[in-house]
């Protein structure tokens, strides 16, 4: 069960950093935009694909989003897309948009992208050991020793599930925080 849950997600979202991007609700900039801050982002990412020698990914703004923030998604370079939130589009000067967009394809040209796709996968699966043992003991009737029984294994599996989730995350946040200060140093 853990491993078909984790295969399924794994492979939603090697569907492309699009997908991701859009899922957050990012709008697409289009390359022949006429909005000033969407034609400084897309000359911006496109100087650092050159320089970064990959290609350049598809652009996203969350215009919803008034912190500054970025973030790169996809499962390879090729597939890669790169997201802005609208204030980091409005607050930051053109050299420190260079810098968030420059720490984001050190995302991309260090796996982390995909690093980070596998364990969203795997923590899927282990949450949903927890949600169907959640879920046997919410529809779990009596019905004797069997039903004790049965309310016990549930019980044990939801245990396992949480238990395994809040550890995976642990896990997960300390990977991410290295991957973060080697997306800085790069």
């Amino acid at each position: 069960m853990l491993g078909i849950a984790s295969l399924v997600r794994i492979i939603r979202l090697r569907g492309g950093g699009g997908v991701v991007a859009r899922g957050m609700g990012g709008t697409l900039v289009s390359m022949d935009t006429g909005n000033p801050a969407h034609r400084r982002l897309r000359n911006v990412v496109e100087e650092i694909a050159i320089a970064s020698g990959v290609p350049v990914p598809e652009i996203y703004v969350l215009e919803h989003e008034e912190a500054i923030n970025a973030f790169a998604a996809g499962y390879a370079p090729a597939d890669a897309a790169v997201a802005v939130t609208r204030g980091a589009l409005e607050k930051l000067s053109r050299a420190e948009l260079q810098g968030v967009i420059a720490h984001e394809f050190s995302h991309v040209l260090n796996g982390d992208m995909r690093l980070n796709i596998r364990l969203m996968g795997v923590l899927f699966g282990i949450l949903v050991i927890g949600v169907v043992g959640r879920e046997v003991l919410l529809r779990a009737r009596g019905g004797g020793r069997d039903g004790a029984a049965l309310i016990m294994i549930a019980l044990g599996i939801t245990i396992i599930g949480y238990v395994g989730l809040f550890f995976g995350r642990l896990i997960k946040a300390g990977v991410a925080r290295q991957r973060e200060f080697l997306a800085d140093a790069s």
